[in-house]
């Protein structure tokens, strides 16, 4: 009768550890952030901090290795296309966009549309992507990284 109280008791504590919700922090790799498969959220233009505002989502980009695509969000509509990478950080980006009427953020809409189309090059610092036209700087973006 013990043999069979303890079993269940160790039974119900083995369930009981399973079922615990794993606090897993997000994988932040060591080094440089990697150009693509990594959540680039715009963090300055024109020399400028973008904040987002709290009932807003982030102004980003993704580089998915798989043939090239890109995917984003500007802060109005979504991103599509596709990038290109060349030798000594050369860059190229084809992307279009879903056609979403908004009145606030267009300037940053703008801004990211204009960058993407005009950036040449690109240098990644730790964890951050900026982008350029020959020497200038268009924007930098802030690597994110989420459970």
């Amino acid at each position: 009768m013990i043999q069979r109280l303890l079993l269940l008791l160790l039974s119900f504590s083995l369930l009981a550890a399973s079922c615990r919700s794993s606090k897993k922090k997000p994988h932040v790799p060591k080094g440089d952030a990697e150009l693509t498969n990594t959540y680039w959220r715009l963090a300055e233009m024109n020399g400028k901090a973008v904040e987002t505002p709290a009932d807003a989502r982030d102004v980003f980009i993704r580089l998915i290795t798989r043939r090239g695509k890109l995917e984003g969000f500007t802060g109005c509509n979504m991103i599509e296309g596709t990038h290109s990478e060349g030798r000594k950080g050369a860059i190229e980006f084809k992307a279009m966009t879903t056609l979403m009427a908004c009145e606030e953020r267009t300037d940053v809409e703008q801004y990211v549309l204009r960058a993407l189309s005009k950036a040449n090059r690109y240098l990644i610092n730790d964890k951050h992507l900026l982008l350029y036209n020959d020497n200038y700087l268009l924007a930098i973006f802030e690597a994110r990284y989420y459970k």
